[in-house]
């Protein structure tokens, strides 16, 4: 990598043409296999396979790979949607590639599981055969019950996000007050105790790291990082510290949520300005790697109920747990890039097409559905 300052900068506010955040990118992918880390570590503990956790326990804190989500997500929706708001005429176009990206990919997944739990009521959780759950599912509504497919619950804080987001668009820049207000009243609802449905998912502390994402993009629209090198290594080395020494920093989810979020933002903000000024491109299976992440959040789950059963009959006796975790994290990892490169992809470039919203050339698709 060159450093930053052999490169002039931009002037404040001004992208690169045709940029795509490579760093970006690869670190969705990264995230992504945090959290595919975490649910396979949590399958295999269960009593019917080994019944105790792998690596001393310290994958539980992997499901953060979700902040990094929801804050790319804010950052990206921000950064690409910025100059859309206050003109109505780009609202379908956003809506459409929203659409696109998120629902039919999604529904290859969950549609052939709402079937399989109506025809096997034995399996799953009850809630999962519930028909108004199931109703509620496919337009990723929200809901007391989680998900049919249960990872989708941060797809439905993603959608209640765009639906603001678009309502910004929609009002003009004078209605950005919205996510401020929003703010401030997550982190008075946080201090008042439990919350009752609707509101504890309205003012969820996830919901926060939205924000962070879309205040970064504002900043960085208008001001420059002057080492952001160091910037992402600070912001790699807290989130990872945080990762592997804070064990109980998730104990208070607003906590929880600040540490990795904050982190995830700082690490964010200085990949971001290392590449709008340069061009950094991936090996192509990084790219992929990173590309496939929808897919692979979205099909783990079931990749990975599957594989843990196929594996712990036909393993050897005596293996350990974490190499029974790390070959089917791997091999799950490869399934997502499989429905991305066979399903996904195809897929949503035919939507898009169908919408009559044909990508941008340079809009990087990067966060959990985004």
């Amino acid at each position: 990598m060159l450093d930053s300052s052999l490169a002039p900068p931009p002037p404040p506010g001004v992208v690169r043409a045709g940029a795509k955040f490579g760093l970006l990118e690869l670190g969705r992918g990264g995230a992504a296999a945090l959290v595919v880390f975490h649910h396979a570590n949590d399958v295999l503990a269960e009593p019917r396979f080994f019944g105790v956790e792998g690596f001393g326990g310290h994958l539980r804190n992997f499901n953060v790979g979700v902040d990094f989500f929801f804050v790319l997500s804010g950052f990206i929706i921000a950064w690409v949607h910025w100059r859309d708001i206050g003109d109505r005429r780009r609202l379908g176009r956003y809506v459409a590639r929203r659409f696109a990206r998120i629902y039919p990919p999604y529904w290859c997944v969950l549609l052939p599981l709402i079937a399989l739990y109506q025809m096997f009521p034995g399996t799953g959780a009850p809630s999962q055969h519930d028909v108004a759950t199931a109703l509620l599912s496919i337009p990723l509504l929200p809901s007391v019950n989680p998900p049919v497919l249960g990872v989708a619950w941060t797809l439905v804080h993603e959608v209640f996000f765009y639906a603001l987001f678009a309502v910004v668009i929609a009002f003009g820049r004078h209605a950005i007050w919205i996510f401020p207000a929003w703010g401030v009243s997550i982190l008075v609802a946080q201090c008042g105790g439990d919350l009752g449905f609707p509101a504890s998912f309205i003012f969820s502390p996830f919901n926060l790291e939205f924000l962070f994402g879309v205040a970064g993009a504002c900043w960085l629209r208008g001001h420059r990082v002057v080492a952001p090198r160091l910037l992402l290594t600070v912001g790699i080395a807290a989130f990872a510290a945080a990762l592997v020494v804070g064990v109980h920093v998730q104990d208070t989810p607003i906590v929880g949520r600040a540490v990795f979020g904050l982190s995830a933002l700082v690490a964010l903000l200085g990949a971001a300005e290392f590449e709008r000024n340069r061009e950094f491109r991936l090996h192509p299976a990084l790219a992929l790697f990173g590309a496939a992440s929808y897919a692979t959040y979205l099909t783990h789950p079931e990749a990975i109920s599957i594989l843990a059963q196929i594996v712990c009959r036909l393993a050897p006796r005596g293996v350990p747990i974490e190499a029974t975790v790390v070959l089917v994290s791997l091999v799950a990892i490869v399934v997502g890039m499989l429905f991305h490169r066979v399903i996904e992809a195809p897929l949503t470039s035919w939507t898009r097409q169908r919408l009559s919203a044909a990508p941008v050339s340079g809009e990087p698709a990067v966060g959990l559905g985004v």
